[in-house]
């Protein structure tokens, strides 16, 4: 959930990672690896985590069971934050024959170093424990990753690949976002033909987003702002609805935020008001308002008032979101409402499991700030009712 600093950057991010890197993957032409194709063997060098003896090394796998490929590294944020997550689906699906290997191409001291650090805000314990009931490996050879990843047409980490009971490939994505799939394939209800109709049609919204970002990108490398947003203005009228049309709108409101004032704002209203059942989408673009407070970059009022909205939104559409609820409680806390801000940002933490440790000391910060003007209140209070020749 962070902003990037420089707008063209942020554009180009926004095209290529609000879609998942399952979807990126079949851009290519040339892949050889795809969903429905046979899953390659494993030729890992070295297991450093077996699940406390649960597990065997794998190299073929075995019909009938259910096997998750994760690529991951040590210098990889995204892939250290989603270790609790794959921890977690590991023991939920160990009786179920399901075996996560988790991969990095990195030589074995640097993981081995890796796994003796502390996790942030988990006391003492260390992340060779936090990975102990999976199968965490490294193959520096990079033979693995070769097999998979660039075969597949993958370029980003982590990225988790579920091999099924056939020992076919039949999901490819960030292992975030594996729960309902991997819940469907382990109970025989998976869909693989719908799974590939849904990435066409991804594959032809991209590819429609790329053609209209290279008129967009031009007019930004120009400087011509606002001729970036008539571009958008006109490929968003082009558009029926659907991904690209969303895409383009989400690009639209950046670009427009650098300008703040009252046009802002109204994009941002009406992006909220037509996306109120996509709440994560919603939470990306109330949290660039975030981002941008805590850069210190001026946001007017109406602005924050409608991100605050689009934030309400989505609290409402995810009631129990950790991150999502935690972007509201900024968001009232930045606008000033600290009794609903610690409310909300309580319940943020109570249904937090990966990111508590994140998004927890901003609750501590509003309830001692809170306590402390409680004080100051009652000192003048009291200072007030005193007599004044006393």
């Amino acid at each position: 959930m962070r902003i990037l600093k420089s707008l063209l950057t942020l554009t180009v991010a926004l095209v290529v990672g609000s879609f998942s890197s399952q979807l990126m993957a079949h851009l290519h032409d040339t892949e050889s690896l795809t969903i429905g194709t046979r899953a390659p063997a494993l030729n890992i060098e070295h297991w450093v985590n077996d699940g406390q003896a649960k597990f065997q090394p794998v190299k073929d796998f075995e019909t009938g069971k259910v096997y998750i490929v994760e690529f991951w590294a040590t210098w990889c944020g995204p892939c250290i934050a989603a270790m609790p997550h794959i921890a977690e689906l590991q023991d939920k699906y160990a009786t179920k024959g399901v075996q996560v290997v988790s991969v990095s191409d990195e030589d074995l001291e640097t993981v081995e170093s890796f796994l003796m650090q502390k996790v942030p805000g988990k006391d003492d314990q260390t992340y060779a424990q936090l990975t102990k009931n999976y199968c965490l490996t490294t193959d520096p050879d990079q033979s693995v990753y070769a097999d998979y990843m660039e075969a597949s047409g993958e370029a980003g980490i982590p990225t988790a690949f579920i091999i099924g009971k056939q020992g076919m490939i039949e999901w490819i994505g960030h292992p975030m976002e594996i729960d309902q799939p991997l819940a469907q394939i382990v109970n025989d209800q998976w869909d693989r033909d719908e799974f590939l109709e849904q990435l066409a049609e991804q594959k032809r919204a991209t590819q429609v987003i790329q053609m209209g970002m290279q008129k967009v990108m031009g007019k930004l490398q120009s400087g011509d702002s606002k001729g970036a947003v008539e571009v958008l203005d006109g490929l968003i009228a082009e558009q029926e609805d659907g991904p690209a049309k969303i895409e383009f709108k989400m690009i639209r409101i950046q670009l427009l935020l650098k300008e703040g004032g009252e046009t802002a704002a109204t994009a941002f209203t009406e992006f909220a008001n037509e996306n109120k059942d996509q709440p994560l989408m919603l939470n990306q673009v109330a949290w660039s308002i975030v981002e941008m407070k805590m850069e210190g970059i001026a946001v007017d009022d109406k602005l924050l008032a409608a991100a605050t909205n689009a934030a309400e939104l989505a609290v409402a559409a995810s009631p129990t979101d950790g991150a999502i609820l935690d972007t509201l409680g900024h968001l009232l806390y930045q606008s000033g409402n600290i009794d609903r801000a610690i409310e909300i940002q309580t319940r943020a933490v109570e249904n937090a499991s990966e990111m508590k440790a994140e998004i927890e000391p901003l609750l501590k910060k509003m309830l001692k700030e809170k306590a402390e003007n409680a004080e100051t209140d009652s000192k003048e209070t009291e200072n007030e009712d005193k007599d004044p020749d006393e």
